[in-house]
């Protein structure tokens, strides 16, 4: 058994670790718990099984990211791509489908996310991916889904009426208010994009009042003001996450001399703590209507799903597991943004192979600090390309990023010990939370 305690508020809270539960304890309980040995004290587990012929045939590939451009018409300062003006044939397009298909197993559906650059800048190949992935997918009696990340400066009717047909999901890239959005995401000219993104936007949501918004943050300080006003808009729901520098961009993997790059999260530490706060009161006021607004829109509906399910993460995502990324010339990377980095590539569409086995290795059993850390299961070691390009490896995060994780948790934590059982039986009632997955559901 492993524990971390800690005090929120003046009550003594516990999170098992293993067990990814969390509850308020006495004064003496604490101090004893306290005093059993950490996991730093113990070894990493031996002969990891991820790498195993029979784990690796029981992991399908159900998931891609296909770049049916690598051409973006904007030009983000964060910007982790090589500018790259190539368009995906059909031809490679419709094989990628194929190979997912003969990669999927047994598993009866999967998904395609287009991807750029900006995808609807092919949108004809798009269209006919769609239609072709949903024939060939039915004739194996399993169905296909498709997301799309895009930055909404194209999407016109035509466009809007493919993704209410499709029922594409999908992700804007939006970064504020005007002022902000402008500055961080100009056009190829220099022209800000907020004017053109804004009322495209809008039309998007009348008909997919579900879709999502991504904000990456530059200045830290502003956190607030962008959510709010990305909320403003109408998104259900928003999420912040701080820029990563690109793989393009001075180095490559361990060896290179890349520099470790360090940010400033002390406005999303605040953020999640003022966050942990309001979810207090609203629980406590019984406010079922502001927290169910709240729980699409935060930082810490993540943490709190995972300790009230008691979820334990091995994999940070789905990259070169379960998730693979196309290029536009049909090469296969473990995730989109490695795409254009031979060290990452696994292979080609075009080829049956693919090596992907060192990514099939938990974090968990490899690197000693994520074995170590009481947030392990909720982290699993943070997003490759983040830790790599802040860090010069795939395997580790940076120490802010581990900051983060790890205080989400404990707030996330913190409120589970602070909830009575009149709390809970609220949140059960008005399912302020989805309810905990029944293990016998396939």
């Amino acid at each position: 058994m492993s524990y971390h305690v800690f005090q929120y508020g003046g009550v003594n809270c516990v999170l098992d670790i293993e067990k990814m539960q969390a509850k308020a304890v006495d004064d003496l309980t604490a101090e004893a718990l306290k005093k059993i040995p950490s996991m730093q004290e113990r070894p990493l587990p031996s002969g990891p099984v991820e790498n195993s012929e029979k784990k690796k045939q029981e992991l399908p590939i159900n998931s891609m990211a296909l770049f049916v451009t690598q051409a973006c018409n904007l030009r983000c300062v964060y910007c982790y791509e090589e500018k790259n003006s190539g368009c995906m044939e059909e031809r490679t397009a419709l094989r990628a489908v194929d190979w997912l298909l003969e990669h999927s197993g047994n598993i009866k559906k999967i998904y395609i996310s287009f991807f750029g650059g900006e995808p609807f800048l092919n949108f004809p190949l798009i269209k006919n991916v769609a239609a072709y992935a949903r024939e060939k997918a039915g004739a194996l009696g399993k169905s296909a889904a498709f997301t799309t990340t895009t930055n909404a400066t194209l999407l016109d009717e035509e466009m809007i009426l493919f993704i209410r047909e499709y029922d594409v999901n999908v992700l804007v890239s939006m970064d504020g208010p005007r002022e902000i959005h402008d500055q961080q995401r100009p056009f190829v000219d220099g022209r800000g994009s907020y004017d053109v993104v804004l009322p495209r936007v809008k039309k998007l949501l009348e008909v997919k009042p579900e879709t999502r918004v991504h904000a990456v943050l530059v200045d830290d300080s502003k956190t607030e003001l962008i959510n709010n006003s990305l909320k403003d808009i109408g998104f259900a729901e928003v999420t912040l996450l701080p820029a990563s520098a690109s793989e393009f961009h001075g180095g490559s993997e361990e060896g290179s001399g890349k520099t470790e790059q360090t940010r400033n999260l002390d406005g999303l530490l605040l953020k999640i703590e003022r966050e942990a706060e309001l979810w207090l009161n609203l629980v406590k006021n019984k406010d079922s209507k502001s927290l169910r607004d709240l729980r699409t829109k935060a930082q810490l509906s993540l943490p709190l799903i995972a300790l009230l399910h008691n979820k334990k993460k091995r994999y940070a995502c789905g990259a070169g597991i379960k998730y693979i990324a196309v290029s536009d010339t049909g090469d296969i990377y473990m995730c989109h943004r490695f795409v254009g980095q031979d060290e990452y590539k696994l292979g080609n569409v075009f080829n049956n192979d693919i090596d992907r086995e060192v990514y099939l290795e938990s974090p968990l059993t490899r690197v000693p600090a994520c074995a170590s850390c009481f947030a392990r299961y909720y982290c699993a070691g943070w997003c490759k390309h983040d830790n790599s390009t802040s860090c010069g490896s795939i395997w580790t995060p940076s120490e802010e990023i581990c900051q983060l994780k790890q205080r989400e948790l404990e707030l996330a934590a913190a409120l589970i010990c602070q909830f009575d059982e009149q709390d809970c039986t609220f949140l059960r009632e008005y399912e302020i939370f989805p309810p905990k997955p029944c293990p016998l559901d396939f």
